[in-house]
């Protein structure tokens, strides 16, 4: 058994990005809502379209952007529904450079410039937040948030359409170690958290954030309940594992608690593991900082 602690939580950290690939995200993800929703609530679609427009349109208030430093066949390339709506599309597109404070100056031609990841985490995590709190503004808290989790299984159905990664030929001989090596990286570079974690073998390990980008990203809606649905949810449902070599589960989240616990493990190994306990969860690696 191994314990680490790291902390590497910073809003002000900055790294190379293509803000096209930003932009094309944001889009992706309304697309995806509006195109499920629309499989659940039909007769509700311009409604939803509309007011999710205004919404944006008052945080964007009279910021503009020109359109035209954009290849927009580029940006709609992965599109389905969105297209179909173009005063949604353009606030989608707004609501983006404004949050990532993109320089009036760009052009995509330019291709990568640097950018704050926060600013690039909130564009994401608040569109998203958005997507759900105009379902629970129009159907009331308790529907909304029913329709919103109707939703959640089709995006997870779609993304795994989208992953191209090869099956292992023997799940068992998938590990953890080379996936967390690689997460630590990537946290520590873009200030994504400070956390602690505990390897207990090869094959599982549990994770202590106790601040993270992404709720750091929502606290100011003073929401909790909406901020986990639009960003953690996903994790936590059924669908999420099914199919998969490295299952995760969760029981509690920044969002509500004073940290967020995630536990990754190989279920071909440890089938249905059991949860290391909340107490050793919160206490561990903390012997390490005194």
């Amino acid at each position: 058994m191994k314990i680490e602690n790291y902390r590497c939580f910073n809003t002000t950290k900055k790294g190379m990005t293509n803000p096209v690939n930003q932009i094309k995200e944001r889009m992706r993800r309304v697309d995806s809502v509006i195109k499920f929703f629309k499989i659940i609530r039909p007769e509700n679609l311009r409604l939803y379209v509309s007011e999710l427009k205004n919404k944006l349109d008052e945080v964007i208030g009279d910021y503009n952007f020109d359109s035209g430093a954009f290849n927009w066949n580029q940006i709609r390339e992965e599109l389905e529904l969105l297209p179909s709506f173009p005063e949604l599309e353009k606030s989608v597109f707004y609501y983006t450079c404004k949050t990532i404070n993109l320089p009036h100056s760009y052009k995509s031609e330019q291709g990568e410039i640097e950018l704050t990841y926060f600013d690039r985490i909130k564009a994401g995590e608040r569109i998203a937040y958005y997507l759900v709190r105009i379902l629970a503004d129009i159907y009331g808290k308790e529907e909304g948030t029913k329709i919103y989790k109707q939703i959640v299984p089709y995006l997870v159905k779609e993304r795994k359409s989208q992953d191209t990664e090869e099956k292992p030929s023997d799940p068992k001989t998938v590990t953890i170690l080379d996936s967390n090596k690689r997460s630590i990286e990537s946290w520590c570079k873009i200030g994504l958290a400070d956390f602690s974690f505990c390897i207990f073998d090869d094959h599982k390990i549990v994770y202590r954030f106790d601040s993270c980008l992404t709720p750091e990203a929502l606290k100011d809606f003073n929401d909790p309940d909406i901020a986990y649905l639009a960003s953690c949810y996903i994790g936590d449902v059924p669908e999420f594992n099914e199919g998969r070599t490295i299952h995760l589960r969760r029981t509690q989240t920044l969002h509500h608690n004073k940290f967020c616990d995630e536990l990754y493990w190989n279920n071909f190994v440890h089938p249905n593991t059991e949860h290391p306990s909340i107490e050793f969860i919160e206490n561990m690696g903390k012997d390490l900082e005194e």
